[in-house]
């Protein structure tokens, strides 16, 4: 068996086209080491590891260019990124046990309960979803779960109506251009501030992590009819008012 591959032999045996291999060879990412006297690849065990390298970093989505300045410049084997893949790797399958578990759980609470709703299972999925973000702790996120369950169902759709009032009326102030320091403005944006305080239970906390998520994440709020340029209007009003 010969020490060295050829380019053929290397496309054949990782997947990668033969002008993939190429095209590595052109930009300076990839290139073999020996060249037979009419100018043919052929490529070493050591080049096979560092080839085995440049695939595992694209397996985690890196550009070509980044790939090739970490190789330059980095002093990691290909040991250390095997481990940085499976580390990421387990943070994936721990996440998707998390998930799991949630499900399980509100699969438990549905059928022992008529009153989950669609509604209710959606702001359940909602949950579920912010278990991804780094806004809420573990015990933050309970908290709200464990609201929504012991509160009773007319409280809940009463409550959601308040909050979706409050966003048209503030909405409606905004879109006729009325100042967000205008009185009735301000006092319409503290009632939706106490609102927020008890859909969180009273935690300051929750509610300060609650809205810095919606801020940055307006996709989930503008169910409720909130999006990222009412919510600056709101805290603006806020603002003014403390001042």
């Amino acid at each position: 068996m010969s020490n060295y591959w050829t380019t053929g032999q290397l496309a054949a045996l990782t997947g990668l086209s033969i002008r993939t291999l190429r095209y590595y060879d052109q930009i300076g990412l990839f290139s073999p080491s020996l060249y037979t006297k009419a100018g043919h690849r052929r490529y070493t065990s050591e080049d096979m590891q560092l080839l085995l390298q440049i695939l595992v970093l694209k397996k985690m989505h890196l550009p070509l260019e980044e790939i090739k300045e970490i190789i330059r410049t980095s002093s990691q084997n290909l040991l250390d990124t095997l481990d940085q893949q499976i580390n990421r790797i387990k943070k994936e399958v721990a996440m998707q046990q998390k998930l799991l578990h949630q499900l399980e759980q509100t699969r438990v609470e549905a059928a022992k309960s008529d009153r989950i709703s669609f509604e209710g299972l959606t702001s359940l999925f909602e949950l579920i979803r912010l278990n991804h973000s780094n806004y809420f702790t573990e015990e933050q996120l309970q908290k709200l779960r464990e609201r929504y369950l012991n509160t009773n169902d007319k409280v809940l759709k009463q409550e959601e109506k308040q909050f979706k009032d409050l966003l048209k009326a503030l909405k409606d102030s905004m879109e006729k251009e009325i100042s967000s320091q205008d009185a009735s403005v301000q006092e319409l944006a503290i009632k939706w501030q106490e609102l927020t305080r008890i859909f969180s239970d009273g935690d300051s906390e929750i509610t300060k992590n609650a809205e810095k998520f919606y801020a940055e994440n307006p996709q989930p709020a503008l169910h409720y009819g909130l999006d990222s340029a009412l919510y600056r209007y709101i805290q603006k009003a806020l603002k003014k008012r403390k001042d």
